[in-house]
């Protein structure tokens, strides 16, 4: 029987390979936080398998999915999904937070 968690405490975040912060797991979900990203031109573009939902909190940062470029800024909302080649060019340090659905 698995264990349902319904409070990560900031204490108890964890922190992914690429500098993202993984916050709370649902059932068939997951958040995660990036935490002042500084500036980066050179993300490599990839792939997932699974969508990801994001808000910008602070900074500024161009969303390039599947060849079309958007630009985030704080209050926008954004979608990547499943499957699609994507890159982020972050132009202004940059807080967001994520769901990715399936969650990791």
């Amino acid at each position: 029987m698995t264990t349902q968690t319904y409070r990560v405490s900031q204490s108890d975040t964890t922190h992914g390979e690429h500098g993202e912060h993984h916050l709370i797991r649902g059932q068939s979900g997951s958040m995660r936080l990036w935490h002042r990203e500084e500036p980066d031109p050179a993300k490599p573009e990839s792939v997932n398998d699974y969508e990801t939902l994001g808000y910008v909190i602070e900074g500024r940062a161009e969303l390039i999915v599947n060849g079309q470029t958007i630009s985030l800024a704080p209050g926008d909302s954004y979608c990547v999904p499943s499957g699609a080649t994507h890159t982020y060019r972050i132009t202004e340090t940059l807080t967001a937070v994520e769901v990715i659905t399936p969650g990791q």
